[in-house]
């Protein structure tokens, strides 16, 4: 193949949508407990965020 013919491909192939597929992965008890950690961050920062609005919401009253 020549270069011009691969940097084609290589294009075309780039320019083709990508299909995610996830694997499900149990992975080791220190993976899921991170995972786990960072769920609960998560949810916790939106919750200070809610929190935070309906202070100044309130406060705005």
């Amino acid at each position: 193949m020549s270069e011009e013919v691969m940097a084609v491909s290589a294009a075309g192939a780039a320019a083709a949508p990508k299909h995610v597929t996830r694997l499900i992965n149990t992975g080791s008890a220190a993976t899921r407990a991170m995972g786990e950690q960072a769920r609960r961050r998560r949810d916790a920062e939106a919750k200070l965020q809610q929190h935070l609005l309906q202070l100044r919401d309130k406060q705005a009253e």
